[in-house]
């Protein structure tokens, strides 16, 4: 009985954490996309945000500490590695369990367990190119900025890594926001869950199109 209660008990701890990391990790996703998408509104607004960010305005010359974008970058590493080895206890890592799912996907043609699906498949590819982004922006924050920005994403090629990025991070935080509303009792019936579907994918298009507005409104500054 004590044994059962305690494995209950750690069970839903492992929910808790990562249902909050995955919401804190998309509260930031969003949050970065908007700040990002400020050179929409031309190179002294990125600039002012970014210098900002790097919090100018407490030091005495205004060019701020560069590496406080370093240790945000090493912030989100560390939750996003706790989100992923919790969210690890859940995936089908053998064959069989993966059988299983097909098997029960064909059987049963549920919405959810589809997103659920999409949602792995998305965090195995952001597994792979997260490292690569927080590592480019943490190790030459003072590149951040409208041209040290624009020559990383365009002349270095690095929008290879950020646009499917951008495509796989926004449907699985989109996703993964709908399912802890679900999971913590935010829709009682179906015409909650098929509103609350409605909004994830209305979110999930919106910050697409920043993000990809945002990444053709560097190219002007690469050249």
């Amino acid at each position: 009985m004590t044994v059962n209660f305690s494995v209950k008990k750690w069970s839903g701890w492992l929910d808790l954490s990562q249902s909050v990391s995955g919401v804190m990790l998309a509260v930031f996703l969003w949050t970065h996309l908007v700040l990002v998408s400020s050179i929409l509104l031309g190179a002294d607004a990125m600039s002012w945000v970014a210098r900002t960010m790097e919090l100018s305005f407490l030091s005495a010359d205004g060019h701020g500490y560069p590496w406080v974008v370093t240790l945000i970058a090493i912030a989100i590493a560390v939750l996003a590695s706790i989100h992923v080895l919790v969210a690890l206890q859940k995936l089908p890592m053998s064959l069989a369990q993966q059988k299983a799912l097909r098997l029960q996907m064909q059987t049963i043609n549920h919405g959810d367990t589809r997103l659920w699906r999409w949602q792995a498949i998305t965090g195995v590819i952001i597994l792979l190119l997260l490292p690569v982004h927080l590592w480019l922006i943490g190790s030459a924050p003072e590149t951040i900025g409208p041209y040290g920005s624009a020559d990383r994403i365009w002349n270095q090629g690095v929008w290879l890594v950020y646009l499917p990025l951008l495509f796989t991070v926004e449907l699985h935080a989109a996703i993964g926001i709908y399912r802890v509303a679900l999971k913590w009792g935010a829709a009682r019936d179906l015409n909650t869950r098929e509103r609350m579907k409605k909004i994830k994918t209305v979110v999930s298009v919106i910050f697409i199109l920043i993000g990809v507005a945002s990444l053709l409104a560097f190219l002007p500054y690469a050249n």
